[in-house]
């Protein structure tokens, strides 16, 4: 009774989770269709686990090979998600060869279950199971594709764990390095929660690849503990994943190219010069909203050179560069008009949220806007 209402619990989150996330997305949030995928395939995983934990062995028999297929599809489902919270571009043709492994693995799978008597299929899941004996070499080739699978997956584990950590880390200095407001993105638990979802996910992973599937099927409430765990990971990366809104531009593209593949470092001083009296006169930071293509665009410049100018020379990325004028702006205001509200302060500045004009403030300065209205009043 605790496998099935451990399992169950998991399965339909999953299952729930998916049909929202599907019915939710669009267009402009492509996001929610590519997570909704992944939180299918996770179903099909924790359908085939209910089936073979509670030996409906029978029906898993022609299951088998799809459960072994969303096993090897996880992993780079849940990449995929990732890749489309930023907008990067998902060429289907390039992305194809994270899927050829569960395709063939499902393929000879099916063929093996298909070509193997009931007889030798059962003593292949009690050795899965319960670690019995097996005497045939039917059910020691089904043995020997399910623990190829497992080890398989064990190697996507630290490979796909590299690629989300590696990516998210390229994603957050793009996104940084574009956008002056990054709120309106809910990127604040974003890049916390799905790094900590693979991770933890990926410990029950190494513990069953290299302990086995016995001390869970013996141990109920291990299993209950791992399937809430579950259960409480998905829910979490689902809400996550609702909130967070996708970049509206394509970062995975230089979005401008230029004929010339240099440019001399006097070139670069004089945009330099241009962008520093564009912000010294028009104060274009003071649109919440503001980013480096339209700085580029009124310069008369490469978005490309812009950025380089303020990574390079000044020493910072777009959204520091902007911030750091907001900021000032602030002083100014908390200073000379100290009846303004926090809010009013907030709005005048240029920040996108009074939360984010504190948080930015107090990394800057080390106190509040409050506090510093305080001392300087």
């Amino acid at each position: 009774m605790i496998k099935i209402v451990a399992l169950l619990s998991t399965l339909f989150i999953n299952l729930y989770g998916a049909i929202f996330l599907f019915a939710t997305s669009s267009k402009k949030f492509k996001n929610r269709f590519f997570l909704g995928l992944f939180f299918f395939n996770s179903f099909l995983l924790f359908v085939g686990h209910f089936l073979s934990f509670n030996e409906y062995w029978i029906t898993f028999r022609y299951f088998d090979f799809i459960f072994l297929s969303a096993l090897l599809a996880f992993y780079p489902l849940y990449y995929i998600y990732i890749y489309s919270a930023f907008n990067f571009n998902i060429v289907a043709t390039k992305k194809s060869y994270h899927f050829i492994p569960p395709i063939l693995v499902a393929l000879l799978m099916f063929i093996m279950v298909l070509s193997t008597s009931w007889e030798n299929y059962e003593m292949y899941m009690n050795n899965n199971l319960y670690g019995t004996e097996i005497t045939t070499k039917e059910a020691l080739w089904l043995s020997y594709m399910y623990k190829g699978s497992r080890f398989f997956h064990l190697g996507q584990i630290l490979f796909y764990n590299y690629l989300t950590i590696r990516f998210l880390i390229i994603a957050k200095n793009k996104m940084q390095n574009f956008y002056s407001n990054l709120d309106k993105f809910q990127l604040q638990y974003f890049y916390i929660v799905t790094i900590s979802f693979i991770v933890l996910m990926s410990i029950p992973g190494f513990y069953v690849t290299v302990i086995g599937r016995t001390p869970l099927d013996e141990n109920g409430l291990q299993l209950l503990f791992m399937c809430s765990l579950f259960t409480l990971l998905f829910i979490i990366l689902a809400i996550v994943g609702l909130r967070q809104i996708p970049a509206e531009i394509n970062l995975s593209n230089n979005i401008e190219t230029t004929k010339d593949a240099t440019i001399h470092l006097k070139e670069l001083n004089t945009i330099e010069a241009e962008l520093l009296t564009y912000f010294k006169n028009d104060k274009p930071w003071l649109d919440p909203q503001l980013n480096i293509l339209q700085v580029a665009k009124h310069i008369g410049t490469n978005r490309s050179y812009v950025s380089n100018i303020i990574n390079e020379q000044i020493g910072c990325n777009f959204n520091q560069f902007v911030n750091s004028y907001r900021i000032n702006e602030a002083k100014l205001l908390l200073k000379k008009s100290p009846k303004l509200s926090i809010a009013e302060i907030s709005e005048l500045s240029g920040f996108g949220s009074v939360n984010s004009f504190i948080r930015i403030f107090k990394a800057s300065e080390h106190k509040t806007p409050a506090l510093f209205k305080k001392l300087n009043s």
